[in-house]
């Protein structure tokens, strides 16, 4: 009966996991490919020292996009909602939405890890550091957060419309940090789709076992 009620986050765990495989294959590398070509063709680069792609106004507008799926940003948003909730006394609703998230990163971390090419990893070095280009950590953690702050603001005492918005915001918020990453070739598309699917892989997962619609371990 719970699998029943979560028949379509399971599809979207599903298909975004097949999607992150498929991207792990390198079955997105020849379309990575055209689309470089595509904008070193319309833009160029930026200038002879750099491989970004377009003027350098072009490149600022992409950075300041994507910091919206930068570490910084991210802890802020996190602390903010995270003690919105926590004042309006839905202590449920805190807590899984600080799990989502930091189970999220950890799982981010764990990944880039085995993709890392620094022969030592520590805390200093992923806070400074990039520590792997696969998957575009942006992509992923901007899917998590931005998800799971709609879900934690989705209400039945709100009308369809207003959930649907908080949803459709969070959506156009993930595809401009995705889109901004490549723009500027900080990331190929295979980086993103990976980013992108990984994290509709953990939202979905959290969500059937710890959102507030559901009985969780903080409502036994």
């Amino acid at each position: 009966m719970f699998f029943r009620n979560n028949k379509t986050l399971i599809i979207i765990f599903t298909i975004s996991l097949i999607f992150y495989l498929l991207s792990c294959f390198g079955v997105f590398d020849g379309l990575s490919e055209i689309v470089a070509h595509s904008l070193y063709n319309a833009l160029g680069y930026t200038n002879k020292w750099s491989k970004t792609f377009g003027e350098p106004w072009f490149v600022n507008m992409n950075n300041n996009i994507s910091a919206f799926g930068s570490k910084e940003i991210v802890l802020i948003f996190a602390i903010f909602i995270s003690v919105y909730l926590f004042k309006a006394r839905n202590k449920t609703k805190a807590l899984n939405f600080l799990l989502t998230v930091a189970g999220g990163i950890i799982l981010l971390v764990v990944l880039k890890s085995f993709t890392s090419k620094n022969e030592i990893i520590s805390f200093k070095s992923f806070l400074t550091e990039n520590l792997s280009n696969f998957p575009s950590g942006h992509a992923f953690i901007a899917t998590v957060l931005y998800l799971a702050s709609a879900s934690a603001f989705k209400s039945h005492k709100h009308s369809s419309e207003v959930n649907v918005y908080f949803f459709t915001f969070a959506s156009i918020l993930i595809l401009l940090v995705g889109i901004s990453r490549i723009a500027v070739a900080t990331h190929t598309i295979t980086e993103v789709i990976a980013g992108w699917s990984l994290g509709l892989c953990w939202y979905s997962f959290a969500q059937i076992f710890l959102a507030s619609d559901h009985k969780t371990v903080f409502n036994k």
